[in-house]
């Protein structure tokens, strides 16, 4: 039986009930951005195509979209711990296998067994939800998504240190040191991961059911789906350049695992100045409206810088661009969803964004290297500039001129800022007799 939380749990403070999730899911997400630089080398070294790479990654979004259902639905009935227990061995199991594969078909299996396992994102969410209650829950979620970013910020440059300097020969090193992360996690998770002492159904935190709840809501207020279907078209093009790009490096600079994974961490590093130092002011500066369009159009020039960085600079500049527009673009579709969704049918929009957001997972990196095999390796970021470029005429001709209304902070403010009523005076009125 499944260890539980105390009854007090409620009553502690938000970081002592979710520091060792929240560091679970972080060494867990380092593990996986540990192989990011290795793996397009390493399935390139048994023949395959820059199709069948690309699709790899498609594969392995999307069984982490079919199996973040089941997952959720089994943590239901027996427990969250024990699917994230689990999930955390499986991916172990994956990354040993990928690193141990003889061919490109065990590679394929081995990742997608990765995708399944990596479904645990789902769960994990289901576990906040479970200890967190009211205006605690969003700031909750975004401490657990802050850990994942993290994790994914980390890990590709960790990734880039133990490759190999070989661009022809990778090595395996990357996924042994995945595995032994996943492991670090798993053993950590076993004596200091609590069951929560009661469950939400994850047909509430986002199962099947929401998420179809969540589309026929996202219909009925067309201006929340013009931010949803903008994150959409610009994550295409976004998981194509990361399915991909090792590749063009490679065709282009001659580079390896090794300079493509610290390469990663110079854009990780940017998306962390950009999100914790500059959303805000410009925020203030320009709107939300303003940040995605500013966002989009970074964007479409580093797209459309990829495809003549014929020099070293050129490539840090396409990368500071992307970086910088994926840095805005994020959070201003989330701010914008947010003020026009009724307050208690935030969670459902949130869940339509992120499957948008797993099905441009899917299709973007496939997309992107048919383009890349059968048309040249420029093709995909020209490509990504049109579909962004579209994105973001889109955004402006849908959202200029429309009334939107004040944020939560605005609002609050206002509310301090008004004079008080005059309660005296409406009471004495009330006692007046009618003349």
């Amino acid at each position: 039986m499944a260890d539980k939380t105390p009854d007090t749990q409620g009553d502690k403070p938000l970081f002592r009930r979710l520091w060792v999730l929240c560091l679970i899911v972080f060494i867990d997400m380092v593990g996986f951005g540990v192989i990011i630089p290795s793996q397009p080398f390493w399935t390139k070294s048994f023949g395959a195509t820059a199709f069948e790479i690309a699709l790899v990654m498609s594969v392995y979004s999307a069984c982490q979209f079919v199996f973040a259902f089941p997952l959720g639905w089994l943590s239901d009935r027996v427990g969250r711990k024990p699917i994230l227990l689990f999930s955390l061995l499986g991916s172990v199991v994956s990354f040993t296998l990928v690193g141990l594969a003889d061919s490109l078909l065990m590679i394929v299996l081995a990742r997608a067994l990765g995708g399944a396992m990596s479904a645990n994102i789902a769960v994990a969410y289901a576990y906040v939800a479970d200890v967190t209650g009211g205006e605690e829950r969003a700031r909750a979620m975004g401490l657990l998504g802050a850990s994942i970013g993290a994790g994914f910020v980390l890990g590709p440059f960790i990734g880039g240190v133990v490759a190999g300097p070989d661009p022809a020969n990778p090595g395996q090193i990357a996924f042994f040191v995945g595995a032994a992360i996943s492991a670090f996690a798993l053993i950590a998770a076993i004596p200091l991961l609590k069951e929560p002492v009661s469950h939400r159904s994850s047909a509430e935190t986002g199962g099947f059911r929401a998420r179809l709840r969540g589309f026929g809501l996202a219909l009925s207020i067309p201006i929340v789906l013009i931010p949803i279907a903008v994150a959409g078209i610009a994550g295409l093009a976004m998981a194509g350049l990361e399915a991909t790009y090792a590749l063009w490096v490679n065709e282009e600079h001659g580079w390896g695992a090794r300079e493509t994974g610290l390469f990663f961490g110079y854009i990780g590093v940017l998306l962390v100045i950009v999100q914790g130092g500059l959303v805000g002011p410009v925020t203030r500066a320009i709107g939300e409206r303003g940040m995605l369009y500013l966002g989009l159009a970074f964007v479409t020039a580093g797209m459309a810088v990829v495809a003549v960085s014929d020099t070293i600079p050129l490539v840090f500049v396409n990368g500071a661009l992307i970086a910088c527009g994926y840095g805005f673009i994020d959070p201003a579709v989330s701010s914008l969803i947010s003020r026009n969704t009724p307050a208690g049918r935030q969670g459902a929009i949130m869940g339509v964004l992120q499957s948008v957001g797993s099905l441009a997972r899917i299709v973007g990196p496939a997309a992107a290297g048919l383009l890349f095999h059968e048309l040249g390796h420029n093709a995909p970021y020209v490509a990504g500039a049109g579909v962004v470029a579209f994105a973001l005429a889109f955004a402006w001709w849908r959202l200029a001129g429309v009334e939107m209304p004040p944020s939560p902070r605005a609002r609050t403010r206002a509310a301090a800022e008004a004079p008080p009523e005059p309660q005296a005076e409406v009471r004495a009125e009330a006692r007046s007799p009618p003349r």
